[in-house]
């Protein structure tokens, strides 16, 4: 449990209850610096996130998801969700994570995973390094003439 634990201690928080098999996580972010400079805007979004505060919640949605995301890849239930009126503070996200019993489809929750964060342009994340996630993959390598001559059998190349 990790109560507006700022910035990258919620990733240092949620990757040690991981690698220690927690039944339940619980954090409740606080700051989001280390995603936000890495933040791509698409071109219908970029006017109003010229304004501050538009950054910020963009920066707070998008880490947010990117570890709940995470923690379903590593096998988690996971729940976000404001815990307190806003009235009392801003900073009213809770995410809640329960270790699931069954194995799940680890292929499948990779690809949201990689494909959240690409769309995002988000490359580097402390969540995703602690649990050995690699946001950024490398390219498939292609050797030989084969791959030259019948691109089919090397779905990676162009």
């Amino acid at each position: 449990m990790a109560l507006h634990a700022c910035d990258t201690a919620t990733d240092e928080a949620l990757a040690k209850g991981v690698r220690a098999g927690a039944a339940l996580l619980l954090v409740s972010p606080c700051c989001h610096r280390e995603v936000r400079p890495q933040l791509s805007v698409p071109e219908p979004l970029a006017g109003p996130l010229r304004h501050g505060i538009f950054r910020e919640r963009h920066a707070e949605f998008a880490t947010a998801a990117l570890r709940a995301l995470l923690l379903e890849w590593a096998g988690y239930v996971t729940r976000v969700f404001e815990f307190i009126s806003t009235e009392h503070t801003g900073k009213n996200l809770m995410i809640a994570a329960v270790r699931r019993k069954s194995p799940v489809d680890t292929g499948a929750r990779a690809r949201a995973v990689a494909e959240f964060a690409r769309f995002h342009g988000i490359v580097r994340q402390r969540l995703a390094e602690r649990l050995g996630f690699d946001l950024v993959p490398a390219a498939p390598q292609v050797h030989g003439q084969d791959a030259v001559q019948n691109p089919a059998r090397n779905p990676g190349t162009p």
